[in-house]
């Protein structure tokens, strides 16, 4: 409980820094800071629990991400919306931020977990803000980073989210064992 309320304030504090400041730059920064926090968070759970499977497979689905990334990136050359000249398609640091809330939400079962993926979601948000990518460039880098952390990690803990898509559509699971 205590990692989940660090986690909050950091969170409001970030939150209250860009309000303040405000600006496209500041989103470029916020959602540096994040892409970067998120996986630290990871791997400090991870070294913090002596989990040496955990940091494993943190390992593996860090650099599938990242790999998957790359070669989306390299077939799909995508110009930014921000006219810089790198590519777009998808977002790299969404990716990070979702693989690493979800192998801390699946490894761990985490209470922070809503948390988690709400500094996920706002990375993907400060990329869009910033003007880094479009709204489709961090859905698909949400997804990349969901689908590697869900292929590599294996929960140690009771209780995890996850997708079960169905005949009209997909549902969102929250499961916790009774006992």
């Amino acid at each position: 409980m205590k990692s989940a309320k660090a986690l909050v304030l950091f969170f409001a504090i970030t939150v209250a820094g860009v309000a303040n400041a405000g600006g496209v730059q500041t989103w470029g920064h916020l959602s540096d800071a994040l892409a970067v926090g998120l996986p630290l968070l990871a791997a400090g759970t991870a070294f913090g629990k002596g989990d040496s499977q955990g940091v494993k497979e943190l390992t593996y689905t860090l650099g599938a991400t990242l790999a998957a990334d790359t070669a989306l990136k390299s077939l799909i050359h995508e110009q930014r919306p921000d006219g810089s000249g790198k590519d777009s398609f998808p977002s790299s640091h969404t990716a990070i931020a979702f693989a690493a809330a979800r192998f801390i939400d699946k490894r761990y079962a985490s209470e922070a977990s809503p948390y988690l993926y709400a500094v996920a979601g706002f990375t993907a948000l400060a990329r869009v803000k910033a003007d880094k990518h479009y709204a489709k460039d961090v859905l698909v880098g949400a997804g990349l980073g969901y689908a590697a952390a869900e292929y590599f990690t294996r929960p140690i803990a009771g209780g995890a989210v996850s997708f079960m898509p169905g005949k009209s559509g997909v549902a969102l699971l929250w499961q916790k064992p009774l006992f």
